[in-house]
């Protein structure tokens, strides 16, 4: 369920994404406030991954969620977008050392065959979250601040480390845990980990500033994608020489299922991602309406999300297996995306809450299998390992491809407006809020501008659509297994 804590917090940003853009004046950041927290996630994961294994989980557990919230304290008093984009960093790391937790302890407490229904369960309590997500972040916008989004994380995370604290316990005896420090500091692997925080930020800025800021054949770019380039060679020359004391043991990389399902989780993130920040910014930039009623109509997805994998859960201990289901999602997902590409000014909103919630619903059916089937596949010492590098692909479907839209998203909103109104000022319509549109232009052009601004829209979705397309892969090569075979 790692995939549904993350999307959560991607919700709460896409809603706040116009008011933002309001308090800081530019749209050039939009795609860093969902995107850097996804990079951090991400990149951390093995590092998590190594330190639960060296160290107590309850301890790393209550660590993690205390970065988390302070991050989000950075957010809700954050001056700037520069600070804003820091506490979003500061609270992915905090969420990649939670979720590197959370699977690992349900890999250690429940045998293979009952895993998925701990996932239905797990399930079940985050998608309170999930469906409760958008609506309250609207309403606390329009209440009182976008920042109020970020400051009610406070006091939950103090509850969350009251009850991690005074009842969660570690699952099993951990031998590791006697070793020196400076054996467990060699095997955390600080040089792996100091390569690939770096290759992944190269890459980040690369795509997010080529075509916008700078061209493609810039300096600066060609520079990032080979530094990125060359920091991954070193990583995987590390791993390489390392091997079992790598923070990725090569031979994790080897197995089929893993890289399939990091490819699917990878795909199916950045789908979701994409689909929930831009609909935000339809509803809210060319619909006009207010972050509540935008939450409220972008409730179907979550939803959707929300009930289809806690079914699908259910369903896949009941069959046996959980390929079917990654199949059904490669079907579903391109037929969903690819109507919701049709949508348009006219557009009735029950229209779009039902595509909304198609979207939800294929995605929801296949998103937990991954996390399944790596389960059923490893064995149980390389389990921790594998499921961060489904995490990894998680936070990097998310990130990435939010970078890669928010790019593509600016880029076509210059070439859409200007084509449908003449003259427009770009250089005003890039520091005006996305919801303060309706004040920056005139009526007599704001038809036009919003026509364009809808086309902008529809061909940043075109991304989630190929991402759909892209999960074939993933699904088709992951090895069919039992769930109901019991392991040692």
């Amino acid at each position: 369920m790692i995939r549904l804590g993350l999307f959560r917090l991607v919700t709460i940003v896409a809603v706040a994404i116009p008011s933002l853009t309001n308090e800081f004046k530019t749209i050039d950041d939009i795609g860093w406030y969902s995107a850097v927290y996804g990079l951090i996630f991400s990149s951390m994961n093995f590092f998590f991954g190594k330190m639960y294994t060296l160290f107590s989980l309850k301890t790393m557990y209550i660590v993690s969620v205390f970065i988390f919230e302070l991050g989000s304290v950075i957010c809700t008093f954050a001056p700037t977008s520069k600070v804003f984009i820091f506490g979003r960093a500061v609270a992915g790391l905090g969420a990649a050392g939670q979720g590197a937790g959370s699977m690992a302890f349900i890999s250690r407490c429940f045998p293979n065959h009952k895993r998925p229904v701990a996932n239905g369960f797990l399930g079940f309590a985050q998608s309170f979250g999930l469906v409760s997500a958008p609506i309250i972040g609207g309403a606390l916008t329009d209440a009182f601040t976008w920042r109020a989004c970020f400051g009610i994380n406070v006091p939950i995370g103090v509850v969350a480390i009251a009850i991690t604290a005074l009842w969660m316990k570690d699952p099993f005896p951990n031998p590791d845990l006697e070793l020196p420090i400076r054996e467990k500091l060699k095997r955390i692997d600080p040089f792996g980990t100091l390569l690939i925080l770096p290759s992944i930020v190269c890459l980040m800025m690369g795509l997010q500033w080529g075509g916008s800021r700078y061209g493609w054949q810039d300096w600066r770019i060609i520079l990032l994608f080979a530094l990125f380039l060359a920091l991954v060679v070193g990583f995987a020359y590390v791993q390489h020489r390392q091997q079992d004391k790598a923070i990725l043991p090569p031979r994790i990389l080897k197995n089929r299922t893993v890289l399939a399902s990091a490819l699917f989780t990878c795909c199916t993130n950045g789908l979701l991602a994409v689909t929930e920040y831009y609909i935000a910014i339809y509803f809210q930039g060319v619909r006009g309406y207010t972050a509540t009623r935008a939450g409220i109509l972008g409730l179907p997805m979550i939803a959707g999300l929300a009930l289809a994998s806690i079914g699908s859960a259910f369903g896949t201990t009941w069959v046996g297996y959980y390929t079917p289901f990654m199949l059904a999602t490669s079907v579903l997902a391109p037929i969903a995306t690819g109507i919701l590409t049709t949508i348009d000014l006219d557009d009735s909103q029950a229209k779009v809450a039902a595509l909304l919630g198609f979207i939800g619903v294929a995605v929801g059916v296949g998103v937990q299998q991954p996390f399944t089937a790596t389960m059923t596949v490893m064995p149980p010492k390389d389990v921790s390992v594998a499921l961060g590098v489904l995490i990894f692909g998680a936070g990097i479907g998310s990130s990435l491809f939010v970078a890669v839209s928010a790019t593509l998203f600016q880029s076509r909103l210059a070439y859409e407006v200007s084509k449908y109104a003449p003259g427009s000022n770009m250089t005003a319509l890039g520091h005006a809020g996305l919801s303060e549109i309706r004040k920056t232009v005139g009526s007599d052009h704001l038809k036009d501008v919003l026509f364009g601004y809808n086309e902008a829209v529809i061909q940043t979705l075109y991304l989630p659509l190929g991402l759909a397309l892209l999960t074939i892969v993933g699904s088709a090569f992951t090895e069919i297994k039992s769930v109901k075979k019991k392991r040692e």
